[in-house]
């Protein structure tokens, strides 16, 4: 037996788990720099396939659908082209102006639901996954706040590059804005801003594409005389990538095996230890019951 599709599912677990993502949303769907002019590349939207053209004329195309580029990001409205012009782009102000925070993009395809993916971003309890690359210890939750479109989690945490050091744990603001995910927060012993925003792309029922954009202010560190800019912190953003790169696959590697575990045993009681992580998922199953409603009235609409 599978696990059930999202009509025939009996309970919150396994509606989330067969819950598809808005279309009537941006996705980003691949980097600017991957379609040079003349070129075309494949990708998926829960399972549909979308061709990205770039023409010789520098225009990009989705196969008729809305397509647009921002922040290094091809981004793609899957769903009604007549919405498309009044759903916004995400804005993410620290890329805008003159002196734009340090940003060096990262991204992975993993072989796993949407969902399982959000819960790996915004619930802190699992940190014992990250064994050889730790970068935070277990948050404590303080706040969770439900709201229409978003769930917002505070949390205390030692977070960064020297969480194991005996430095005092710092504040992190954790949000799904449905279908996107940001965190913000300072490293433990670090000052200086940090945010990142995840992108996700749902390929299909079972692979997620997930596109990192990390974003750092000027980084204040004890042993150095003036704060780092903007041109230095990307300079070393380049040289931790591949560090960040194995600790993100740490990510991935778990939760392939949590959607493996699911699939096997889909009937099986959950045993969640964060509160907040019920909230995540009703959120997703309400946004997508909304689209299914949407849809259904069109179709009856046009029949």
């Amino acid at each position: 037996m599978t696990p059930p599709a999202f009509t025939a599912a009996l309970n919150p677990r396994q509606k989330v788990r067969a819950a598809g993502l808005d279309p009537d949303h941006w996705y980003a769907a691949e980097y600017e720099r991957a379609l040079p002019p003349g070129t075309t590349r494949l990708t998926r939207f829960w399972g549909a396939p979308i061709a990205l053209t770039r023409g010789r004329d520098d225009r990009l195309d989705a196969e008729g659908r809305p397509v647009r580029a921002r922040y290094g990001l091809v981004w793609i409205f899957p769903g009604d082209p007549a919405r498309a012009e009044r759903v916004a782009l995400p804005e993410v102000p620290e890329l805008e102006g003159p002196d734009p925070w340090a940003y060096v993009p990262i991204d992975f395809t993993w072989r796993a639901h949407h969902s399982m993916v959000i819960d790996n971003l915004c619930d802190l309890t699992h940190a014992h996954l990250h064994r050889r690359f730790a970068s935070f210890q277990p948050g404590r939750l303080l706040q969770c706040q439900a709201q229409d479109d978003r769930v917002l989690l505070r949390y205390e945490a030692r977070v960064g590059p020297l969480v194991r050091r005996r430095v005092p744990p710092s504040p992190m603001t954790i949000g799904y804005e449905y279908p996107y995910h940001w965190a913000a927060f300072e490293w433990s012993g670090i000052r200086g801003r940090i945010k990142y925003w995840t992108f996700l792309l749902p390929m299909d029922e079972r692979t997620t594409r997930v596109f990192f954009v990390m974003l750092y202010d000027t980084l204040r560190v004890a042993a150095l005389p003036v704060p780092l800019p903007h041109r230095a912190v990307w300079w070393l953003l380049r040289a931790a990538q591949p560090t960040v790169r194995a600790l993100l696959d740490q990510d991935g590697l778990a939760l392939e095996a949590e959607q493996a575990g699911y699939e096997a045993h889909w009937t099986a009681p959950l045993v969640e230890l964060n509160p907040a992580v019920s909230q995540l998922h009703r959120l997703t199953i309400r946004k997508w019951e909304t689209h299914l409603e949407r849809t259904a009235v069109t179709v009856e609409a046009t029949a």
